[in-house]
Formats: structure tokens, sequence, C-alpha cells
């Protein structure tokens, strides 16, 4: 039986603080303005759309050129700006055929959902290519 000495725990680097700030705030920086979209989105909805097809639809393909263009400009990859902003789209896009979804329902999931997945996709990799985190040298 072979024993294994533990090594001692060392405090985080004095690094660690200044990365977990870039983080928060590159976080902030990419998600913010979308909620901020979203509120005015469903404002702008409740006070002047109403429940029409044709309008939802516009504002859900509006939303989601809009959320790419957002990303794009963040910095990231254009795979991962396809994912986050079509799957809520084409997840979407079942129920509103089948009548499960309303137009009210489209345009408030369509953007949430979009934040929800760029929020996942920030978390998975905080370090990466699309985290929060610009590359600097």
């Amino acid at each position: 039986m072979s024993t294994t000495s533990l090594s001692p725990t060392t405090a985080p680097a004095a690094g660690a603080d200044v990365t977990a700030a870039r983080f928060l705030a590159g976080l902030a920086v990419t998600l913010l303005p979308l909620l901020a979209a979203v509120i005015a989105l469903e404002l702008g909805w409740q006070a002047f759309a109403g429940d029409a097809w044709p309008v939802a639809g516009a504002v859900a393909v509006g939303w989601a050129l809009g959320g790419a263009a957002w990303l794009c400009r963040r910095g990231w990859r254009t795979g991962a700006v396809l994912v986050v902003t079509g799957a809520p789209a084409a997840v979407l896009a079942g129920p509103a055929a089948l009548g499960w979804l309303s137009p009210a329902g489209l345009v408030l999931w369509g953007p949430v959902s979009t934040v929800l997945a760029a929020a996942l996709v920030m978390a998975a990799d905080p370090l990466g290519p699309n985290g929060p985190i610009p590359a600097r040298d």
C-alpha cells in the first residue's frame, strides 16, 4: 500500500481577482444590453403590436439578426452565434406552427431564450473565445 502526501493548499494567485473582475465585467457588457433590448421589445410589443402573427414573425427574425450582430461585435465565433441565435428560433417554430404558442409568447420566449443561451455559452467556457474575457497579451 503506497502512501501519497497531500500538498498543502495555497492561496489563490493575486491575478485571480483581476480575472474574476474581467469575467464579470465582460459578462455584464455582453448580457446587459441584450436584457435591456428584451425589456424594450416587450414594452413596445405590449404598447403597439397586439397579437399579429406577421408582426411577431418579423420581430423574431429581427431579434435573431440583431442578437447575432451584437454577439459578432463582441468577438464571438460564427458557429456559436448561429447556435445561440438560431436554436431558440428553431425550437420555438414547432410550437408556434402547431398553435401552442401565441404571438406574444413568441416575442417573449425567443429573445429570453437567446439571452439564456448566451449566458450558458459564456459560463461553459469563460476564458474561451466566446467567453466575456477578451484575449489580451
